[in-house]
């Protein structure tokens, strides 16, 4: 009896093994892990399309399906003696790898999957010809929103295609080349990405390390190339340690400025002075945060250059006041409408995200807000700011409180030594 156990065990084991995918290396395409997802759903699914297996079929982006049909014919018009059948043969071959991108299987048939990877390419296609050639399909874009939805719901996490699928669609579009579509891609993302580099140019090799949209616009989400050589020349101790709120750096006489660096990621310290570049905070700029950190989680080896800046901005924003001060130094434009929801975007976007402890690229900047602030000098002066300058009225009761001791050592003065 125990050996027919152990034979009936083993038998099951060994039928999953080997039924056990060997694709997982290929996977490329993720779903956003839960612990993530939990904090704000929202963040990370679309509004308006889907791209990819992953959403496909839900009721409220079935709209987007017919258009991506009527998207189709539009390219197929524009380019004269192309044909479905074109674009359908040419990513015939690649279905079997495409699926092999995503972690997550799902039930659609080879031939629906091989439609979905034709429509869906088609359309980011047609979309890029639409907007830089300067006429929108009136019918979709009746609403001034719907482009900015569609952005948004392109670089989401689990609304991807293999960017190889878009390489070979490129490569079919005669006249402009591969590369006029990949700098047309991240010129529409550096609107709401400051410092996003267009000015790339891949070949038939490079593009191989691109696993996606995303990925592409999160690989070229860069810190200036004048801050990352100053980087580069620093000295690395690899220790660093969290920074005080902005109000608190103010009181111990550290000044704000809003920084002249044309990437998000060039904040600089300098005699005193914080520099941080201008950030926009809009509806969308926590769910695109969320989506480009989640990006980065994936990405063991890469820098997370959005991770450890959000880090730094939860450190400085520790409630509305920071943000109020901040705002007024030019740093943050809030297009939310109060100074609390921004605190909110910065104190939760970081939330169940993982930390490397030695967060290198701004390590220094760190270190050296730290010494400042730890100075005896500033430091007193900071307790002081905090203990008594802190109100307009504190202030009043302590210049009243003074010309009183003034005039009480007048006296006593006087009358110890009285005039003759």
């Amino acid at each position: 009896m125990a050996d027919e156990i152990r034979i009936e065990v083993c038998t099951r084991i060994e039928g999953k093994l080997q039924a056990l995918s060997s694709t997982f290396s290929e996977h490329t395409i993720f779903r956003v892990p839960r612990q993530l997802y939990e904090v704000n759903e929202k963040a990370y699914e679309p509004e308006i399309i889907s791209i990819g297996p992953y959403h496909r079929g839900k009721n409220h982006l079935k709209m987007m399906e017919v258009h991506k049909v009527r998207f189709l014919g539009m390219l197929l018009d524009r380019t004269n003696g192309h044909t479905a059948e074109l674009f359908v043969a040419a990513l015939r071959g690649m279905v079997e790898n495409a699926c092999n991108c995503y972690s997550e299987s799902s039930s659609i048939s080879t031939e629906d999957f091989l439609e979905m990877l034709v429509l869906d390419g088609c359309f980011i296609v047609e979309l890029i010809h639409q907007i830089f050639g300067g006429k929108l399909d009136e019918y979709v874009f009746r609403l001034e929103s719907t482009l900015s939805d569609i952005l948004h719901d392109l670089i989401l996490f689990e609304n991807q295609l293999p960017f190889f699928v878009l390489w070979e669609l490129f490569g079919i579009m005669k006249g402009n080349g591969r590369n006029f579509y990949i700098k047309c891609l991240l010129e529409l993302f550096s609107v709401d990405m400051p410092g996003l580099r267009v000015d790339v140019v891949y070949d038939n090799t490079s593009i191989r390390r691109v696993k996606h949209l995303l990925d592409l616009v999160h690989g070229n989400w860069l810190p200036s190339r004048e801050v990352m050589e100053d980087y580069s020349q620093a000295p690395k101790d690899g220790k660093w340690s969290f920074i005080r709120s902005a109000t608190e750096l103010r009181e111990a006489g550290i000044r704000f400025k809003k920084g002249e660096g044309n990437s998000l990621f060039d904040i600089m310290f300098r005699n005193g002075v914080l520099e941080i570049p201008m950030i926009e905070i809009t509806d969308s700029t926590e769910s695109l945060y969320r989506n480009v950190i989640v990006c980065e989680q994936f990405e063991k080896e890469n820098p997370k250059y959005l991770i450890e800046f959000t880090t730094f901005m939860d450190c400085l924003i520790n409630s509305e006041k920071d943000v109020e001060l901040l705002r007024h130094c030019g740093i943050i434009e809030n297009w939310l409408g109060n100074d609390e929801a921004v605190a909110t975007v910065f104190n939760r976007v970081g939330d169940n995200v993982s930390v490397d402890v030695f967060c290198e690229f701004y390590a220094r900047i760190c270190n050296d807000v730290n010494e400042h602030y730890n100075a005896l000098w500033n430091k007193r002066m900071a307790s002081l700011r905090h203990n008594y300058f802190n109100t307009p009225w504190a202030f009043i009761s302590f210049l009243a409180a003074a010309f009183l001791l003034l005039l009480t050592l007048l006296q006593t003065t006087f009358t110890i030594f009285p005039r003759h």
